[in-house]
């Protein structure tokens, strides 16, 4: 995998944030999703990013995690549903691209903080996975394309 650093822009996205237990990722993502399209169409705005998890706080056990969708929103707050717009701090980051199937994430994650050892930097203490491609969409999941977002302290 190729690791670059890239400066990431500060941007507004719509979000379920839940601490969610490991073994109910799955059930969370899709609930949260369902919901954010949703709220994000009744508010009159339009999804104009891909799908994301950003998690912060990981715990053997559970993860503070928050999915959504970058959106065309003015400004913070609650949407409904359970869904809020916040926004999601920009700066550098190491970023590196999974190809392949989501149960490879976790080696993906091993390679990008392999990289991180051998490039001082110290990390912002959250990180997120972007979902390129809409897996309903992908016919074959070894082509499913994960954007791996590391954040670094400048």
């Amino acid at each position: 995998m190729d690791i670059t650093v890239e400066e990431q822009p500060t941007a507004l996205v719509a979000v379920v944030r839940e601490r969610v237990a490991m073994d109910a990722l799955a059930a969370f993502y899709d609930r949260a999703y369902r919901a954010v399209v949703q709220e994000v169409a009744a508010a009159g705005l339009a999804v104009t990013g891909p799908a994301f998890g950003w998690y912060r706080d990981m715990t053997p056990d559970s993860v503070d995690l928050a999915a959504g969708f970058w959106v065309d929103a003015d400004d913070v707050g609650p949407l409904g549903g359970g869904v809020e717009v916040v926004e999601l701090p920009g700066g550098p980051a190491a970023v590196g691209m999974h190809v392949g199937r989501y149960e490879g994430l976790p080696g993906a994650w091993d390679e990008l903080r392999t990289w991180m050892s051998d490039n001082p930097a110290d990390m912002r203490g959250d990180f997120l996975e972007v979902y390129v491609t809409d897996p309903s969409e992908v016919a074959d999941p070894d082509l499913n394309e994960t954007r791996l977002v590391l954040p670094i302290v400048p």
